[in-house]
């Protein structure tokens, strides 16, 4: 019951960030006075992501794109069947996962901007080139904060969308 209504929020959110803002009517002069357009408190303006919370919403991103398991934010070291963090430099997280086939491993690089997770394949054999899923027939994936879950949303060239809700837990920081 809980995960459908963060769901339905997500959606009235998603909803609302195609709205056109509102303009006062025409004053008797046939003037239009500017209206004091609010920020509807559902939308949120994206905000710089923390390390850790940057390494958790990408283990969620890849874990709903590919289908994986996601488990304990992604720590080095976790169990070899989840999504892992391989790295995190320069605001681009390096994750790998089981590869479904082969028994290896897969690998690609995440990042976040303007509250998109933009992601491309890693550690491809020589000769291809990765290039970030940024492309018209790319889904657009967009994310949300709500304590350990992270609700990510697909949204499919076709405008048909997906949202997985994934608990990723918030990592211990050292000390």
């Amino acid at each position: 019951m809980r995960y459908s209504l963060v769901i339905a929020m997500g959606c009235l959110t998603l909803a609302a960030c195609g709205s056109e803002p509102q303009t006062a009517a025409p004053s008797a002069e046939g003037k239009a006075e500017p209206a004091a357009v609010a920020a509807p408190a559902s939308e949120s303006v994206p905000v710089a992501l923390s390390v850790s919370d940057l390494r958790r919403v990408c283990v969620a991103a890849m874990g709903a794109v590919h289908g994986q398991a996601v488990d304990a934010a992604g720590h080095e070291g976790q169990t070899v069947d989840a999504i892992r963090v391989e790295a995190v430099q320069d605001g681009v997280v390096a994750v790998s996962w089981p590869a479904p086939v082969d028994g290896g491993r897969r690998f690609a690089d995440c990042r976040v901007e303007e509250g998109r997770i933009l992601w491309r394949p890693a550690r491809l054999p020589t000769g291809q080139t990765a290039t970030w899923m940024t492309g018209a027939d790319d889904p657009v994936i967009r994310y949300a904060l709500n304590g350990d879950q992270i609700a990510i949303t697909q949204t499919f060239p076709d405008s048909t969308t997906s949202t997985s809700m994934l608990s990723v837990p918030t990592e211990e920081e050292a000390s």
